[in-house]
């Protein structure tokens, strides 16, 4: 532990001058296991839960990829193609609307997504998750990482990072960051959820693509998110349905 605290004691003090050097472009693969999902759902009976594995054992894992293009101050995260195929290549599909991005100069969030069925636009002040930051360390894409954890108490999900301070940059994928250095993997319920880097690419000249200039949809802020997600959860949970309608 004595080594992790000198780690991350260092990489606090030199933070603002490395990340002012800091920009490029890291490639996500994100792995949804379906079984894991339903297994997770306390609602479900056993009979429903393996009446589910029979639906998916044929396709359990679905693998698709994401980019985050990152500068030292803001990060843009969203699908590396619209276009998403599947493992066999025998069809594909169109992927939900999805970007993140954030402004730590500016304290700023801004969401574009598809959610239960419905497009919303999120705008709100930055609000990270409280982390846990524990005495492990591994490699993720050629960089040491450390070990963090947190909880969601609205999608009831534990939640494991891996960040590295060689990236000094808050960021990370999905709707994860506030660590002293990039996630470069999230690894939700136990590998229900698994997004890891697979490239990261340096570029100091880096610039984050512009926003849709059509993007419609509601606009709403993080507490009526959770609203709709908690509210959304309960019904679901009330017909015994698994809630399809939020990204896990």
């Amino acid at each position: 532990m004595k080594n992790i605290v000198k780690i991350l004691i260092i990489s606090f003090l030199s933070f603002p001058a490395m990340a002012q050097l800091m920009s490029g472009q890291i490639i996500f693969e994100r792995r949804e296991d379906w079984v894991k999902k339903m297994n997770k759902a306390k609602y479900l009976t056993q009979e429903e839960k393996d009446r589910e594995e029979q639906t998916w054992k044929n396709d359990e894992i679905y693998v698709h990829k994401l980019v985050l293009t990152f500068t030292p101050n803001q990060t843009f995260y969203t699908h590396e193609n619209q276009t998403q195929t599947s493992q066999d290549g025998t069809y594909s599909w169109r992927a939900d609307d999805y970007i993140v991005t954030r402004d730590f100069d500016k304290n700023t969030l801004f969401e574009y997504k598809e959610m239960l069925v419905k497009n919303y636009i999120i705008k709100d002040s930055l609000q990270a998750p409280k982390w846990k930051i524990l005495n492990e360390i591994k490699e993720v894409a050629g960089y040491i990482c450390m070990k963090a954890s947190t909880f969601d108490a609205i999608k009831d999900q534990e939640v494991v990072a891996w960040f590295s301070t060689d990236i000094p940059v808050s960021g990370g994928p999905e709707e994860y960051y506030g660590l002293p250095g990039m996630i470069l993997e999230l690894n939700i319920d136990n590998e229900a959820v698994l997004v890891t880097a697979t490239s990261v690419v340096l570029n100091k000249d880096q610039k984050l693509p512009e926003l849709p200039k059509k993007m419609k949809g509601k606009t709403i802020n993080l507490k009526t998110q959770s609203e709709l997600i908690t509210k959304y959860r309960k019904e679901q949970e009330a017909l015994h349905r698994f809630p399809w309608g939020i990204r896990y």
